[in-house]
């Protein structure tokens, strides 16, 4: 048991394990001086997102930064079995770094993100959103390296692909998307929601590739 901190404040949202017993911790830090160790960037705004990977007895692998100017969040956190982390959460920030991406601009007031990294490698890094408001809250890896993520979406706009639902019904509805093991393309997305509040919090994935959603309607 550890704490894991700088002289401010921080949350952490996600954990996930690999298959020898490393942890892979996703959150959010207001300290500049959160501990790294081979990070891709310093601290760049408000709050950043952290992703930390510790060994089985609580040493810290690497750890970095992952951010804009404004605010950033990390939520969900998925590993595969080489050992590449999936982070997704949320950005303010209309110059959170971007690599290989789907969609490189910020669209709207808040975008959810999506990044594949390694220690200080980044292999992808997008944002994924509409001319409204996403946040990113889940996220889990198939065995081909494709991430599926949910969380939820005000915009009408929002891209979708294959979508069981490609409308926007309500003040928000959940979303769940897939994006393939490069971060280029768009293997499905759906809204997926009523006339209300909906929001996708939880996902997790079988040998077959279905997903499997939770949240709140």
């Amino acid at each position: 048991a550890t704490f894991l901190g700088g002289k401010s404040d921080e949350i952490g949202h996600g954990i996930a394990v690999d298959l020898r017993g490393n942890a892979y911790v996703t959150g959010e830090t207001y300290s500049s001086n959160f501990p790294t160790a081979k990070p891709l960037t310093g601290y760049a705004g408000d709050a950043d997102a952290f992703v930390a990977k510790l060994t089985p007895t609580g040493r810290l692998l690497s750890s970095t930064f992952l951010g804009g100017s404004s605010l950033d969040r990390g939520y969900g956190i998925g590993v595969d079995f080489v050992g590449n982390a999936y982070v997704t959460g949320s950005t303010f920030s209309s110059d959170f770094p971007t690599a290989n991406a789907l969609q490189g601009s910020f669209a709207g007031s808040v975008d959810a993100f999506v990044a594949k990294l390694k220690g200080s490698r980044l292999f992808y890094s997008t944002y994924l959103g509409g001319n409204s408001y996403e946040i990113g809250s889940g996220i889990a890896v198939d065995l081909r390296g494709n991430a599926f993520i949910t969380g939820e979406t005000y915009s009408s706009d929002f891209p979708t692909v294959n979508a069981v639902q490609p409308m926007l019904r309500g003040y928000s509805d959940a979303f769940v998307a897939e994006l393939e093991s490069a971060g280029r393309r768009l293997l499905s997305s759906t809204y997926l929601g009523g006339t209300g509040y909906d929001e996708g919090r939880g996902i997790a994935i079988d040998l077959r590739g279905n997903a499997y959603v939770k949240g709140a309607t």
